[in-house]
């Protein structure tokens, strides 16, 4: 997700489309903010009368006891209107985070597989939650900073040159060289930035590798080296830090350094001009108010720019993952059929090759699977079996003219449609941390199905008298990933989440792997009603668990070497002969 070619212009714009939605409150939040800055404006000019009238005839303490009140209203109103104003002004920035998580949480859902594989957690974790904290502070605290810092400067200085033009521009000298440092440190700081993000996302995959692996980590001892690991990430992401907060420590100073230099000539030039009689006490104690409220939009700017700059690389960050093209859900021109998916597979002479890869992982399949059929596949680790499955619900793109369902293109077929006619079961099973029924229902459109339904699934897959002698039963909360239940529950666990879809195919890869001989016999009796009409494709690596299969396919370096039933492969003496002879002997030996 490089963002070099993202301008900063587009960076401000994709901010500001989302600003857009929420005008009205956010020009309420400003007329309030620009009254509670009139109210602040006005208090200088009570003070000037209270002063320049002390040696005067028409002086009185009622004219103090006046004024005195009328400072504690506007100080009461604008605690009122600070408070009306922060509201108007927080919550779009607070809506603005919300929105901008749920739309990036969409967008990613809809990524392809290959997105994931090169991307890690912990950086797309930085995104959901430091880049959007920088965004949010960018549309809402640098809102009213900024707001309040051009609305105040501006009429700050109005006041003053109302009072003395040339004291006015002698005081104001210095502060435009405050404009020519943010030009030059705004770059740096948003390089740096980027660079403490970057870090914070391999810190957070290194803290979520360490506590999903933890049973291996322990297992192995390696607990200090994955403490002295995460500790150089840390010191990395401190150095990134520090490096930033050098440019901020040389910024803000100098800010400061030139307010101060603002206010020496003030002093200076003022007094002069006061004594000489040029200017009245209460003129120039007034100045000295506005100058301090012109000053504070000076000093504010440098935090401004920085928060604006930290966005802007947010922004940028957040855009480059936006622009990470999705998965097509609905192809151009083809709508949904309006005949329910039957299951009839084609494959002709589909060759596959992974993204950036120099060879192919599959090489001219060919397959006819009947609607209602079952096929088996075995081969060697690495063999495509996995790669093969994944291509018919379109994991990965699939060449036009290749893979035919019910003689559709499969690329003609939407995916939503498509993925919602297969059951898949993994060979990495995935559960969440949640009850046994909710991980069960998770395909489901509704997840609130009746018991029966889950109870009837759990004993297809053989899981539910595991599930009867736990406390809560269906409602037992398992652990994350399922940490709470073995290899064989987790995935007879995964089987019965795709029972329950009732899909018109139901793909198996490698899902028995991990029960043993008998409960796997179960598993297949019970499901054996179950598949009845449906297509069904079983990849394994023990011949009992294909052998019932219409037809098996022997896959051999990404090649079909091997096709025929259980009875012709054996008595053609190959790959698919000497494991079933290997695995018979095993058997034997074991009883």
């Amino acid at each position: 997700m490089s963002t070099n070619n993202i301008p900063t212009g587009r960076a401000v714009r994709y901010m500001l489309s989302y600003l857009k939605r929420h005008l009205p409150f956010i020009v309420s939040g400003v007329l309030l903010l620009m009254t509670v800055d009139i109210c602040q404006l006005v208090i200088p000019r009570i003070v000037k009368k209270v002063i320049d009238t002390l040696g005067e005839e028409i002086f009185s303490p009622a004219l103090v006891v006046k004024s005195a009140l009328s400072i504690v209203a506007l100080a009461a109103a604008m605690t009122a209107l600070r408070f009306c104003y922060r509201l108007f002004l927080f919550l779009p920035s607070r809506k603005i985070e919300m929105k901008m998580r749920n739309d990036l949480f969409e967008h990613l859902v809809h990524l392809p597989a290959s997105f994931f594989d090169v991307t890690k957690t912990g950086d797309l974790m930085a995104l959901f939650i430091n880049d959007l904290h920088a965004v949010r502070m960018a549309t809402g605290m640098v809102l009213i900073a900024t707001t309040d810092a051009l609305f105040m400067g501006t009429m700050s200085l109005l006041f003053m040159l109302t009072i003395d033009v040339k004291l006015t521009l002698v005081a104001v000298a210095p502060l435009p060289l405050i404009a020519l440092f943010m030009i030059r440190f705004g770059g740096v700081i948003q390089s740096r930035f980027t660079a403490v993000q970057e870090s914070f996302g391999t810190l957070s995959s290194r803290a979520q590798e360490a506590f999903s692996g933890i049973r291996a980590v322990r297992g192995f001892v390696q607990e200090r080296a994955e403490a002295r690991a995460f500790s150089a990430h840390c010191r990395e992401y401190l150095d990134r830090n520090i490096s930033l907060v050098k440019v901020w420590g040389m910024l803000f100073p100098l800010v400061g350094f030139f307010g101060s230099l603002s206010l020496c000539l003030l002093f200076l030039y003022g007094g002069r001009r006061v004594v000489g009689g040029r200017l009245s006490l209460g003129s120039f104690v007034s100045f000295t108010f506005y100058i301090q409220l012109f000053l504070w939009p000076i000093l504010a700017f440098g935090w401004v720019y920085n928060m604006l700059q930290r966005g802007i690389a947010s922004a940028k960050r957040l855009l480059a993952l936006r622009e990470t093209a999705p998965e097509t859900a609905v192809p151009p021109r083809h709508e949904v059929p309006s005949a329910p998916i039957r299951g009839h597979i084609v494959i002709r002479n589909l060759s596959f090759r992974f993204a950036g890869a120099d060879r192919d992982v599959l090489r001219n399949i060919d397959l006819d699977i009947p609607a209602g059929g079952s096929l088996g596949i075995i081969g060697k680790p690495g063999a495509g079996k996995t790669t093969l499955v994944s291509l018919i619900f379109r994991l990965f793109p699939v060449e036009r003219g290749r893979l035919f369902i019910d003689s559709i293109d499969i690329n003609d077929l939407p995916l939503p449609y498509l993925r919602k006619s297969i059951g898949y079961v993994p060979q990495d099973t995935f559960l969440f941390s949640d009850t046994i029924e909710n991980n069960i229902a998770f395909g489901l459109d509704e997840r609130t199905p009746d018991d029966s339904s889950i109870r009837r699934a759990g004993r297809t897959a053989a899981i539910d008298r595991d599930v009867s002698l736990l406390p809560a039963g269906y409602a037992t909360v398992i652990g994350e990933r399922g940490i709470t239940l073995s290899g064989g529950q987790k995935q007879r666990l995964s089987i019965a989440r795709a029972i329950i879809l009732k899909p018109p195919i139901l793909i198996l890869d490698d899902a028995l792997s991990s029960i043993d001989a008998g409960t796997e016999r179960e598993v297949l009796a019970a499901m054996k009603e179950e598949l009845r009409g449906r297509t069904s494709l079983v990849i394994a690596h023990r011949i009992s668990t294909v052998r019932g299969c219409d037809s098996i396919v022997v896959l051999d370096n990404g090649t079909v070497s091997e096709c025929g039933t259980h009875d012709e492969l054996v008595a053609r003496g190959g790959f698919y002969a000497r494991l079933h002879a290997l695995q018979s002997f095993q058997s034997a030996k074991g009883r």
